[in-house]
């Protein structure tokens, strides 16, 4: 996991990364004495995990937790101090691990362990790539859905679980194709093969059909584009300036993101 450790006392810094070398667990990033540094840090790169001493002087501990919160939900927080009386605070700050100076290895060896096992249980099974091409994977094997199917299945991404109507959707893959009831069946060909490919690899419930149309259960998988809209990426979900490039319905949505993009 990339680590940052932040605390005022610099003899402190370096025995925690004294006793951390060769725990395969912790990658330790950045070392910084004020909060001030980490966040600056912490905005232009990926963290997954932040050691925090608490008693700080200016921004404590537990108020630079909940910076680092709002420029990442899902970092991991790990409190460490050489009192044990701000467990309260620690709770309400929904801090991940709690230990107390001074540091000993096997603590911080068990603490890296639980925060690994932690961090992997974040992260579902199912993740959808949109930046470049097109491509699903669950736990980390391509799904083998190909064709229409996949391009029905990336424009319902697209809408992140609102429904497109069934008469949207063929509009926009055949947009030079008139509509009509025996124009669809080449439309409803695709959905079938789609939900076949879903069920066949054991989630059929990731696409959903309602009267009108199709939508995506966006619970069941992390998503690239969604982290970018919830300004929550992390290394995977890297921005580069292209966006379901096989597909020319997503010039317009990569057009608008640029606009918004500051990179």
């Amino acid at each position: 996991m990339r680590t940052i450790v932040v605390d005022d006392e610099p003899i402190m810094i370096k025995g925690f990364r004294r006793m951390s070398e060769g725990i395969g667990e912790l990658n330790i990033v950045g070392e910084y004495q004020t909060p001030e540094e980490a966040l600056k840090f912490v905005r232009r790169n990926e963290v997954e995990l932040a050691v925090l001493d608490i008693a700080m002087p200016g921004i404590t501990g537990i108020e630079l937790a909940g910076e680092l919160r709002k420029l990442r939900q899902d970092m991991l927080i790990v409190f460490v101090t050489a009192y044990d009386n701000y467990v309260r605070e620690a709770n309400e700050i929904g801090a991940d691990y709690y230990i107390v100076k001074p540091y000993r290895r096997d603590v911080i060896k068990q603490m890296a362990e639980r925060m690994e096992l932690l961090s992997k249980r974040q992260h579902k099974e199912i993740y959808v790539q949109t930046f470049g091409r097109f491509l699903v994977t669950q736990n980390g094997k391509p799904v083998p859905v190909t064709g229409r199917a996949k391009e029905i299945l990336a424009f319902l991404v697209t809408r992140r679980g609102k429904e497109a109507s069934n008469e949207e959707i063929y509009s926009t893959l055949w947009e030079n194709r008139p509509y009509g009831n025996d124009e669809m069946k080449v439309y409803y060909n695709a959905v079938t093969r789609l939900r076949n490919v879903l069920e066949k690899n054991g989630i059929g419930g990731m696409l959903c059909s309602t009267a009108r149309g199709k939508l995506v259960n966006t619970e069941m998988f992390d998503c690239d584009y969604y982290a970018w809209q919830d300004k929550n990426m992390g290394e995977r979900d890297k921005f580069t300036g292209e966006f379901l490039s096989e597909y020319s319905w997503g010039e317009f949505i990569l057009a608008d993101m640029m606009n918004k993009e500051e990179w």
